[in-house]
């Protein structure tokens, strides 16, 4: 997972991004505690809708006390609880971390390779750990990241093939917070089309990167792009337009499967991440890069 499912601040209220915030902050508690002070890099967005999602089907799920941060220790600030969901979308960070560090090294550039040898030993006690704790996520990841490779030594050009793989993580990993079955066919279409989501925005958001260093990438790959060593602004607004295209489609997707789901608490949080927050995600992406980063 990779940041993009996230919040529209603006449109929250201040009681509900203080909760938000608590939740965020408790899950970097968590990795410090499960896993060490480094885990807490792993941290992001993503994981922290993972843990909401889970203590918003649960009645009386997630509890609150103030507690101090290393980035500002002279105030105390909410912070959720330890607890089973904070636990859960913190052993899943460190699962997917651990595959994110093997796929840097055997496909990525001198420097990703230095740095994952760097922090191998580090993740590999992290990843044990984990998959010790949560099984059923580390069989997940396995049993996709090879399809993942697959698709990418194929250079495969369709993008729904291409998202496939990430698809399917997602979709077994939210099955596992699944009370019954109704709920479990639910989750399983959620979370397919969430992992869709996030390999497309992901895409999206790397095609210049992806252009200048060759990286495979379904949305140049398709327009017959991968190997060019400028691609015209027209093409690149064209492809752009396309992507955006299949974001919200799948977006709508995502709104329609999050209805079925039995929300209990937090509601208000989550249906602004699923509702806006994803799409203003892609409308931010698709800014051009120095009004995202102005100097």
């Amino acid at each position: 997972m990779f940041g993009y499912v996230k919040p529209c601040k603006p449109q929250l209220r201040i009681c509900e991004y203080e909760v938000y915030k608590a939740v965020y902050c408790g899950l970097c508690k968590q990795l410090g505690r499960e896993y060490g002070p480094f885990s807490r890099l792993t941290l992001n967005y993503d994981f922290t809708f993972l843990a909401l999602l889970q203590m918003g089907m649960q009645e009386g799920g997630g509890a609150f006390s103030p507690g101090r941060c290393l980035l500002n220790p002279l105030k105390r600030m909410p912070c959720c609880d330890p607890g089973p969901s904070l636990s859960f979308s913190g052993s899943t960070a460190m699962i997917m971390f651990y595959y994110k560090a093997l796929d840097n090294y055997n496909d990525g550039g001198i420097g990703q390779k230095m740095l994952a040898l760097l922090v191998r030993p580090f993740v590999r006690r992290a990843y044990q750990k984990a998959a010790q704790q949560y099984p059923e996520v580390a069989k997940v990841m396995y049993d996709t990241i090879s399809k993942q490779s697959d698709v990418e030594s194929r250079l495969c050009e369709s993008v729904d093939e291409a998202s496939e793989p990430t698809a399917l993580a997602l979709s077994g990993i939210c099955a596992l917070l699944a009370q019954d079955a109704q709920q479990k066919r639910v989750l399983e279409r959620f979370g397919y089309l969430l992992g869709r989501y996030i390999y497309l925005a992901d895409a999206l958001d790397d095609l210049e990167e992806d252009i200048a260093h060759h990286s495979y990438n379904p949305f140049l790959l398709r327009e017959k792009l991968a190997d060019a060593p400028f691609v015209p602004p027209e093409q690149l607004a064209h492809i752009r337009e396309e992507a955006k295209g299949s974001l919200f489609l799948t977006i709508g997707e995502i709104g329609k499967a999050y209805s079925l789901l039995p929300i209990a608490q937090y509601q208000p949080i989550l249906e602004n991440i699923v509702y806006l927050g994803l799409r203003t995600t892609v409308e931010q992406i698709l800014q051009p890069k120095e009004a995202k980063h102005p100097k």
